[in-house]
């Protein structure tokens, strides 16, 4: 089937139009190509230019090599594939660098030669080194089969020329081993070792073996062996294109994202840079060069370079829903487009193939029947994600469309460090801080094999070439480097001292801060409010009549807001949950708690349409209890308006919702109790002080999506309560996101779907003087489509008569500026098309998003920029940020992003700003959150209790083949780490919902997590297991049950021994029991709990 879907991209347009280009020796940027079509394009490409080589790849770093491979792998099986690795700075470290590494080098310099055909990805640390000027082929290969007459003393002297090593066993590749008449040699041409035997002066006998058991695998007849070095002139000022035969096809993936990380690089690196390029040179040469390159944004940053847009988007997911998927698949096959279905293998394609013919679908399965364009066409293959191009009459859904990645629900928050947790969301290229060795650079995640036993370590570059292996249970002790905009940190050196002085310095700092915060807080504190009464059968009454079930997280943060409430003291709170997550509810509970004791109810907005909005919310929920409900926006006459402030004024509004007019100095209450800031980001410095002068000794509650950096950081730091909604609503979906150039087709077609199915559309547009043009546009598109124009020029009347055509459906399409951002609840509202995306903030872009996907529908957003538009540095990452986090639940990902954009450095004062800088956001709110701790509970400061280490030879890691993406393969180390007691069942059970059944390995790593869990709670430092013993050792303020763990000795007192000292230990010898430590872990360590 991969021959066919590549034959039908071959004939695109743009394809034939890319192979043009190059053929002209004309560069070309390939925009609109992400994920799985990346790969797919580029092979088809490939094919095309007939008489191409090898295929290589330039890519910003490690993520997106294990990324191409998976799918690279499946297009190319028969093709070797190489990285070519960077070697060690100073250059003089290049003589003791890995073996390994060295002929993986040699490989890939000689697929590049077009020695062989294959494919090479090239690191953008690679690109940035210079190479040793090319100079030919370190001598010839050696060829010889069985029975020719060759002596092993040539073939060793052979070898040697050749750069392989000579060693006592063959360990690795690149090396030799002569035992008498047996020479064994792992030649860098093969995947396994080769050995050889000799009768008299004739090849006798040859065969593969195993590297790790030395067994014999399969016989040889014939044998070639490949040098091992590339012959150089020693000097190095070669750039990689120039080992680059004229058949070699070069590629640069993500051209922003390989600039920026060469300008990182480089700033790094400034004592080498006599071995470096400089970005500037690297650049030049590219402009010079006709390679392609790849974006999934259009970019800029490549001078010369033609520009094709690819348009595409990926398929949309179907969450396990059948009855979609036949809905779609009878109107694709009535508009006469060819639908394909890629299973993961022939049994599931013809399943499929036999359910949609059931269900009054054809369909052919084409592992028995040709291909039929009137038909949906099934086959089996391992492309992970779909596409649909809009110039062509198919589409391609692959079986993870349909049924794949499923995320019912998030993972569970237990603590404020949830807050925290984007800072964990690392890839490639990122600064991280380790709490330890200070700022580096993370690489990725590697897997080794130690001691028999895979491990999955996190790898750091430091200043010079200092290399740190992080084990993935250690993956705490590292946050994301955020500081200030535009400023590259400078690398750490591993065992200086520089970062145990800035870390010093900043403590003394960060002491200061914390006591203002503290004196604040006491401030708050000692102010004196109104404790409200606790709930009565009124409140019961009125909670009953919320429709929906509460989540978990709803029904936490109002037992939070109930509690501040009832204290003497004013609440000063802050509740954070994604769009549509149900904070509105949260707070219409407050209000309604507040006016059952006699108190007035403000609810502040930023824009007349959520104030009308929550007009109709709040009167439908509330007038059945008598509660008298006022607005105050230009949607009501300058009378009215008189007539709700008397009344406020007299005490006859409970409730007054209202824009920034309420804050006027006309606006007084008769007792006011209660403030609901809804949107607070979306209110100025300005307004806030004067909402602060008005509300001395009233509580206040904040709802935020995406909280503003300084907000955030108020509530992270704890010098302002907060309380988190994350649990999304029952049969929640996530919104399917694109992000493309303009193209009538994606936009037709995204009008036509939502109409298909009775919805309606938001199309955003920020230009008021275009918005007719727009409107005749799409009627052109679409005929027969009802358009309502919308915009805060308006006159109110016409404005609302706008908004409520929509909102009932009198009209398909509401066209409109940003006046929607904060806003319009229309459940049937399920596309949104925002024009102009590049000209948003990224907070902007999230809450249009939000408009959209309020039910069980699955909903779309449509992104575009401008056509033939390069998009800024900014606007791009922007852009990518919108599209990366498109999970249930991103508010807080998409704030921390936008301040990452942003930069964290004035946050809190210029006198903070240099050690936010110099130790990064995560760590320094991590230690202004311990140092507030501290001076709270007046000790000194102490150590933290350490982390569990378990020592148990186990093969527990996340293979690939389980989670290729690092970003996920990352988060789930996390949880696995952060794991409470008690919490086990829950984690497992996501993993199942969102990546499939586990293999031996993944379960292992839970059950080990689980142990960490448990020993942190009885406080055991560590676990040792090794050699027929069992070692626990306890802390000294162990909270363990010690009669249990006496009783335990007693009984087994021939194998067991407690050791008395400072640490406690058990010693349990288990070298004649048949007992495995993991189960005798799992069974006995709970017997110890109190």
């Amino acid at each position: 089937m991969k021959e066919r879907i590549l034959q039908r991209i071959a004939v695109t347009e743009t394809l034939q139009k890319a192979a043009l280009l190059h053929k002209q020796g004309k560069g070309c940027v390939l925009t609109g190509l992400d994920g799985t079509i990346k790969p797919l394009y580029l092979a088809a490409l490939n094919e095309e230019l007939t008489d191409t080589g090898t295929l290589v790849l330039v890519v910003a770093g490690r993520d997106a090599v294990r990324e191409y491979r998976q799918t690279l792998g499946y297009l190319y099986p028969e093709l070797p594939m190489q990285e070519f690795y960077p070697y060690g700075l100073p250059r003089v470290l290049a003589d003791r660098r890995n073996l390994e590494i060295q002929a993986g080098r040699s490989a890939a310099l000689r697929l590049i030669g077009g020695e062989e055909r294959g494919i090479v990805f090239v690191t953008a640390e690679a690109l940035l080194q210079k190479q040793a000027r090319p100079a030919g082929v370190a001598g010839q290969s050696l060829e010889f089969g069985i029975g020719d007459k060759v002596e092993q003393a040539q073939i060793l002297a052979a070898l040697d020329r050749m750069g392989y090593e000579r060693a006592d066993e063959v360990d690795t590749i690149g090396q030799f081993a002569v035992r008498g008449e047996i020479l064994d040699v792992f030649p860098l041409n093969s995947v396994n070792p080769v050995r050889l035997e000799w009768f008299d002066d004739a090849i006798d006998g040859m065969r593969f073996f195993d590297i790790a058991t030395k067994r014999s695998i399969e016989n040889l007849e014939k044998l070639r062996i490949v040098p091992l070095q590339m012959r150089t002139e020693g000097l190095f000022d070669a750039h990689l294109a120039d080992y680059g035969a004229p058949r070699t096809l070069f590629v640069l993936d993500e051209p922003q994202q390989v600039k920026e990380t060469l300008e990182h690089l480089y700033k790094e690196g400034k004592e080498y840079k006599n071995e470096l390029w400089t970005p500037t040179e690297i650049w030049q040469r590219l402009s010079e060069e006709a390679w392609a390159a790849t974006s999934a944004l259009d970019t800029n940053c490549l001078a010369g370079y033609e520009h094709v847009q690819i348009p595409v988007r990926k398929a949309a997911s179907y969450n396990r829903s059948i009855e979609r998927l036949t809905e779609d698949l009878e109107n694709l096959l009535a508009e006469g487009i060819e639908p394909y279905l890629m299973m993961s293998t022939a049994l599931k394609a013809r399943g499929i193939t036999e359910s949609l013919n059931q269900r009054g679908i054809p369909a052919v399965c084409l592992t028995d029947e040709p291909e039929d364009p009137g038909k949906v066409n099934v086959g089996f293959g391992e492309l992970f994600s779909g596409f649909r191009f809009w110039s062509e009459p198919w589409l391609l859904l692959t079986e993870n469309d349909i049924y794949g990645l499923q995320r019912r629900h998030r993972f569970k928050s237990r603590h404020k460090g949830a807050q925290l947790q984007y800072f964990t969301d690392i890839k490639g290229g990122d600064y991280v801080v380790h709490d330890v060795h200070g700022i580096g650079r993370y690489i990725g995640v590697e897997t080794m094999l130690v001691d028999g036993l895979h491990r999955d370590y996190l790898l750091l570059q430091y200043a010079g070439s200092d290399r740190l292996f992080v084990p993935v249970d250690q993956v705490s002790m590292l946050h994301k480097y955020v500081g200030s905009e535009g400023i590259t940190p400078r690398l750490s050196k591993m065992g200086g001292a520089d970062w145990k002085r800035m870390k010093s310095r900043a403590a003394t700092a960060i002491t200061q801060l914390a006591e203002e915060l503290l004196r604040l807080y006491a401030a708050r504190k000692i102010t004196p409010g109104h404790a409200y009464g606790p709930d009565n059968d009124f409140q019961q009454a009125f909670e009953e009549t919320f429709p929906f079930e509460e989540t978990p997280d709803q029904l936490k943060s109002i037992a939070e807001i109930k509690a501040d409430m009832e204290k003497p003291v004013p609440m000063d709170r802050l509740l954070c949950g994604d769009v549509g997550y149900g904070k509105t509810e949260v707070a219409l509970r407050a209000a309604f708690k507040a006016v059952l004791d006699g108190k007035q109810v403000a609810v502040l907005v930023p824009t007349t349409v959520l104030a009308q909005q929550h007009l109709i919310t709040f009167k439908e929920r509330l007038s059945p209890f008598g509660l008298r409900v006022a607005l105050v926006s230009r949607f009501v006459s300058p009378k009215e308006i008189k007539e709700n402030l008397a009344k406020t004024e007299q005490g006859d509004i409970d409730i007054i919702i209202g824009t920034h007019r309420l804050l006027q100095a006309d606006v007084t209450f008769h007792d006011l109790g209660l403030l609901i800031i809804d949107e607070e980001q979306r209110f100025g410095v300005a307004q806030k002080e004067k909402i602060k002068q008005w509300k001395q000794g009233i509580d206040v509650l904040a709802l935020s999506a995406t909280p503003i950096p300084r907000t955030l950081h108020m509530a992270l730091v704890n010098s302002r309560d907060m309380s988190v909604i994350e649990s999304p609503p029952e049969d929640r979906l996530p919104v399917e996101t694109y992000v493309a150039e303009y193209n009538e087709g994606m936009i037709k077609e995204a009008l036509e779907r939502e109409l298909r199915r009775g919805g309606r559309i938001y199309y955003v547009h920020n230009r008021v003087s275009g918005l007719h043009l727009i409107a005749e546009r799409l009627r052109k598109m679409v005929p027969g489509i009802q358009i309502r124009v919308a915009h805060g020029q308006m006159h109110e009347e016409l404005l609302e008569n706008a908004m409520m055509d929509f909102y009932e459906g009198r009209c398909d399409v509401l066209l409109c500026t940003t006046i929607i951002e904060n806003g319009l609840d229309v459940p049937l509202a399920n596309t949104i098309i925002v024009d102009g995306a590049e000209n948003f903030g990224l907070s902007q872009l999230y809450q249009m998003r939000g408009r959209v996907g309020r039910s069980s529908r699955l909903a779309y957003a449509y992104f575009v920029y401008k056509k033939n538009k390069a998009l800024s540095e900014v606007a791009s990452k922007r852009l990518q940020a919108i599209r990366d986090f498109t999970e249930l639940g991103a508010g807080f990902k998409i704030a921390m992003r936008d301040l990452e954009i942003r930069g964290a450095g004035n946050l809190l004062g210029p006198q903070q700003h240099g050690y936010i800088a110099g130790v990064g956001f995560a760590a320094y709110c991590d230690m202004l959150e311990q140092t507030v701790k501290r001076l709270q509970n007046g000790q000194a400061a102490g150590e933290r209790e350490p982390d569990p280490i378990l020592e148990i030879p186990l093969n527990a890691y996340i293979p690939d083949s389980y989670i290729l993406n690092p970003r996920y393969k990352l988060e789930l180390y996390r949880r696995f780490v952060d794991l409470t007691w008690g919490g086990e069942e829950d984690l497992m059970d996501e993993i199942i919902d969102r990546f499939g059944t586990p293999p031996e390995e993944v379960e292992l790593l839970w059950r080990l997590a689980k142990i960490r869990a448990l020993c942190r709670k009885l406080k055991i430092r560590r676990v040792n297991v090794r050699g027929g013993m069992i070692r626990l050792t306890f802390a000294p303020h162990s909270e363990g049950n010690g009669e249990a763990l006496v009783k335990l000795v007693g009984e087994n007192s021939k194998y067991m021994k407690l050791i008395p000292g400072k640490e406690t230990a058990l010693l349990f010898r288990t070298g004649n029991l048949e007992i495995e430590p993991l189960d005798w872990l799992e069974k006995t360590l709970p017997k110890m709990l109190k």
